[in-house]
């Protein structure tokens, strides 16, 4: 009897683990691993703010078993990849290498996460590589509106903060303060491993056993718990700079990854900006009235808020009505529910951009990984269109009337 795509189980431990094993074809030879920890930026001491981030840095320089050169050289000697990222709430470490090397990238992630050095020599190198990078963004007002936006709607909150950090923590950050971030924020039951890789479930399970079941982690002091931030009232900020396009950005509260009526604002989300040229902003504001080059819809869902952005460049002298069009369409949203033809269109795009990505098994097990780490399971794509295929135009109605309701829509332009 053939074994199942997926098998999901959780270490003595408390780590959790999830094998897909694929049907076939030319990718046989190829594995894709991650080891995915829920902490991120939020969940540090205000006094520790970059510190996420750097200890991801620094996790390439040296563990307590190999050498900086050792980590980065492992698995690339042999055509592998590794890579990690951070975000306000997970730190992850991946890799796509050979079938061949997976028990060695399983052993390095592992080593990586848990046994890494801090070195101080290493430590004061990666600040400066980190506040080169902050300076840096300060040259890319698309990308930094977005995190000032955050920053104004989540004030008050470590939700709120960059994920880079400030200048002023990381010239004074210190190996302690690592060490104890981890410590304090790398629990078994913030850990998920998932890998997809051609190998028996068996095999799968005595890799992860060897590799992660050894390791062991200190008494929690406390549940692991994050404070929901507080509502702002509704702003709309200016910032003059020295920028040849002007930036805007529209958006506001969204909901969080534990309600279920974040599916239908993906799905408005995606009718309204999403990738296709053929989205409503796209449509009016780029194809029918020349007034931007680029205008997009996002939203993120965070595990106790979420937040939607509408972002546009464009000509100064465009802007207002570029905003206007951006409203106009929101109103219509509110206030207009989608024809059945409309619906049947946005589903079969929404379910077809879903099943393309889902050919990118990387991204597939980042995916799956963040699912577990959330709720402690997940839904096959065909699950996920079953659900969107469900959808109504009313709930869609009374989704934007709730999202994009005037009262929600904050503003933030460089100019």
């Amino acid at each position: 009897m053939a074994e199942a795509e997926f098998e999901t189980f959780t270490l003595s431990n408390g780590i959790r683990c999830v094998h897909r094993r694929p049907r076939g074809g030319r990718a046989d030879s190829v594995a894709h691993i991650a080891l995915t920890i829920g902490a991120g930026t939020r969940d540090e001491a205000a006094e520790q703010h970059g510190v996420a981030h750097l200890v991801e840095h620094l996790m390439f320089k040296g563990t307590g078993r190999r050498s900086a050169y050792q980590v980065n050289s492992l698995l690339e000697n042999s055509g592998g990849e590794l890579n990690a990222f951070t975000t306000k709430e997970e730190t992850v470490i991946h890799a796509t290498l050979l079938r061949s090397e997976f028990a060695k990238g399983v052993d390095l992630l592992s080593d990586m996460a848990f046994n890494s050095r801090f070195d101080s020599r290493e430590l004061d190198k990666e600040r400066e590589v980190i506040i080169d990078e902050i300076n840096s963004y300060k040259d890319s007002p698309a990308e930094l509106i977005f995190d000032e936006f955050e920053e104004l709607l989540f004030v008050g909150s470590p939700l709120g903060r960059n994920i880079l950090g400030s200048k002023r923590n990381l010239k004074r950050a210190t190996r302690e303060q690592l060490v104890d971030y981890v410590r304090g924020n790398y629990r078994p039951g913030q850990v998920v491993f998932s890998a997809s890789a051609r190998m028996s479930h068996k095999r799968f399970r005595e890799v992860c056993e060897k590799y992660l079941g050894h390791l062991s982690f200190r008494d929690s002091d406390g549940a692991f718990v994050r404070k929901a931030p507080a509502r702002q009232p509704k702003f709309e900020i200016t910032r003059h700079k020295s920028t040849y396009q002007t930036h805007c950005l529209i958006g506001g509260y969204g909901y969080d990854l534990n309600d279920e009526k974040r599916v239908l604002l993906a799905f408005l989300i995606n009718v309204l900006g999403g990738p296709s040229s053929v989205s409503r902003l796209n449509m009016q504001l780029r194809e029918k009235h020349a007034l931007t080059y680029n205008v997009e819809a996002g939203y993120v869902p965070y595990s106790d808020s979420g937040v939607y952005t509408i972002y546009l460049g464009c000509d100064k002298d465009k802007l207002d009505r570029s905003m206007e069009l951006v409203r106009e369409e929101l109103r219509k949203l509110r206030e207009t529910k989608l024809t059945p033809v409309q619906l049947a269109r946005a589903k079969k795009q929404f379910i077809g951009q879903l099943a393309i990505s889902s050919e990118n098994t990387e991204n597939l097990m980042l995916g799956i990984a963040k699912s577990v780490l959330v709720y402690n399971t997940f839904d096959s794509t065909a699950e996920i269109a079953a659900k969107i295929g469900a959808i109504t135009s009313e709930e869609l109605q009374a989704a934007a009337r709730e999202i994009f309701s005037e009262e929600n829509q904050y503003t933030l332009i460089y100019q």
